[in-house]
């Protein structure tokens, strides 16, 4: 993408995911574009968190003479973006691109998840060491139907990854996510304001 697109990796919608968020995100803002990829994502908690970072709009610029201008907020990203995700995604990992795509954030690549989107609120602690969980509450959507769950979530665009494919280095759904991705930028590239003159003060 010759620089264009930023990249960033969601293992989980918990700690993982939030150790790595600060490293790849906010050295990444001004890319005009970036690819969410949250395949293989183990959940963990909601994923608003993440999401909300993209979804703030840049509301007023700051400027001096000879100086670039600064966004407020100071920490925003106006690129499009994609997200990916896949069939080993689930739980969090589940609610991760339904999330995004009812946020509006864009397309959503990749196959359908592994529809594991239920909760639970408590570990039994067994005699050897281990626990047992049960799960007690489920996701519904606005309309009051039960989505997702034994279903999974189906992207926008379905890409299927081939193991000779893999094998080669060559990774089908995120060649498509720049893809997808080069052609907004295109199409819909991101505009600065030029502000008015500086007024003059005699």
């Amino acid at each position: 993408s010759n620089g264009l697109i930023a990249y960033q990796y969601f293992p989980d919608t918990y700690v993982s995911s939030a150790r790595l968020f600060p490293w790849q995100f906010y050295p990444q803002t001004q890319k005009k574009g970036f690819i969410l990829d949250a395949r293989s994502n183990g959940g963990g908690l909601d994923p608003d968190i993440f999401l909300n970072r993209f979804t703030k709009k840049v509301l007023a610029y700051w400027t001096r003479r000879y100086s670039q201008d600064q966004t407020s907020p100071a920490i925003v990203t106006r690129a499009h973006t994609v997200c990916l995700t896949d069939h080993n995604a689930g739980s969090g990992g589940d609610q991760f691109p339904y999330d995004f795509k009812n946020m509006g954030l864009g397309p959503v690549i990749g196959t359908r998840t592994w529809g594991g989107l239920v909760g639970i609120s408590a570990y039994y602690l067994l005699v050897d060491g281990g626990h047992v969980t049960v799960p007690d509450y489920r996701v519904y959507n606005t309309e009051g139907e039960w989505v997702v769950e034994n279903v999974g979530f189906v992207p926008d665009i379905i890409v299927e990854l081939h193991p000779a494919e893999m094998e080669r280095g060559y990774d089908a759904q995120l060649h498509k996510a720049i893809e997808v991705l080069m052609q907004k930028i295109e199409e819909e590239p991101l505009k600065h304001p030029e502000h008015e003159p500086f007024p003059i003060r005699n």
